[in-house]
């Protein structure tokens, strides 16, 4: 292994460094991973700074380094700062790319001590929507408004932003007193190839092992927390069950909504139709086989399950936020407004009533997929940004 990492490396002259929380395979650390992958022109070097490391084989066989800290604490930034110090002079990165808020903090606290490498954050999130504060109590409100103020003040030592859409562009930079010049908008991408090519037999196998006899299979892909929505699905499930009795849905991510979505669906005695699958390794095979895709978030990244849902043909109903927005029009989607539970009910009903003859939407999605987010393309603007970074920080200097 050390033979290959050495000739990979040899082959590069430039080198970035990933700073992030975790490699447990949500939305943004899988996305950063495919990305990384595809690089030409940078050496990849990962480090993840507290538990999880899901994705970290996955890099290991690209012969991308990857650095474990296994800082203990929540935050740890002092100690996660001490263990980063000797990996910045070992690897002399050309540049450094964190993402999540810790390691965005640690990335910043750093920055005063290595000046000379130029530092970019990440857009990943709308962090501080008033949905988030208006559902939380107290002493998280306070929470969050520390952290804000960290954030927000830390910020002025980053050299340039990535955002993962215009509407996370707007609304963090904003939050953040950002200027719209240091932020750079590049969407998600994913690999088209991985959504092709099912054997009808192994999808067979795979609805069969999950206990599922129906057609009617509907499917979420994305974190249990509330801003996800998956409660409003559930809540317009007993409506759609008058007209579809035998309809199945999946979900499929972890969270702290677990128990409340459990809870829900017994309430509502629709257990026996609700799944709930945890974090799952095989989502193109469940999209593969479910017929309709359901993102009902209030707020968002930019959506990487959605375009998954894109790229697998999938007939989609979102709602109307504008991160979703981005990624799907009315001619490759139903939309609904977000949090009309009733209206989400009726166009769950319309799309199964309707299935056969509503195939271009599916068609359409896939195709604004491939134009818009592309893997290899998304990579390579990824490596066109950084050399403008370097180039300008250079210059600056």
């Amino acid at each position: 292994m050390k033979k290959k990492e050495n000739k990979r490396m040899s082959s590069h002259q430039k080198k970035v460094l990933f700073l992030i929380d975790s490699l447990q395979g949500s939305g943004a650390e899988r996305s950063l991973v495919e990305i990384a992958k595809r690089f030409k022109d940078y050496t990849p070097v990962f480090v993840h700074i507290y538990d999880g490391d899901m994705l970290k084989p996955e890099l290991q066989k690209a012969e991308i380094k990857v650095y474990s800290l296994g800082v203990q604490k929540k935050y740890g930034f002092k100690e996660a700062s001490n263990l980063l110090i000797p990996i910045y002079k070992e690897e002399k990165p050309t540049l450094v790319h964190s993402t999540l808020y810790r390691a965005d903090m640690v990335a910043r606290y750093l920055k005063k001590k290595f000046p000379q490498i130029p530092l970019i954050g990440s857009f990943v999130n709308n962090s501080y929507t008033p949905q988030r504060y208006k559902s939380a109590g107290l002493i998280m409100k306070i929470k969050i408004w520390l952290a804000y103020q960290l954030d927000k003040h830390s910020a002025k030592r980053v050299d340039f932003f990535i955002s993962n859409s215009e509407t996370i562009k707007k609304s963090e930079g904003g939050a953040l007193a950002v200027p719209p010049s240091k932020i750079g908008v590049i969407y998600r991408g994913r690999d088209l190839s991985k959504y092709d090519g099912f054997d009808k037999s192994s999808l067979r196998s795979k609805k069969s092992s999950l206990g599922i006899q129906s057609e009617n299979i509907l499917i979420n892909v994305s974190r249990l927390i509330e801003r996800k929505a998956q409660l409003d699905i559930i809540n317009a499930l007993p409506v759609v069950l008058k007209k579809f009795p035998d309809t199945v849905l999946l979900i499929a991510g972890h969270g702290k909504y677990h128990h409340i979505l459990q809870k829900k669906a017994e309430e509502l005695n629709i257990q026996k139709h609700v799944k709930l699958l945890g974090r799952r390794q095989d989502i193109s095979e469940l999209l593969a086989l479910s017929k309709i895709f359901i993102y009902p978030s209030y707020a968002e990244g930019l959506p990487g399950a959605l375009i998954e849902a894109m790229m697998s043909r999938k007939l989609i109903i979102a709602s109307n936020i504008g991160e979703n927005l981005e990624c799907v029009d009315e001619n490759c989607a139903l939309i609904f407004k977000k949090g009309e539970v009733g209206e989400l009910a009726d166009k769950i009903i319309y799309a199964l009533k309707n299935f056969s003859r509503l195939q271009d939407y599916g068609e359409n999605a896939r195709r604004a997929a491939q134009e818009k987010f592309e893997i290899q393309t998304i990579a390579h603007k990824y490596e066109e940004l950084y050399d403008d970074v370097t180039n300008n920080y250079s210059y600056r200097r």
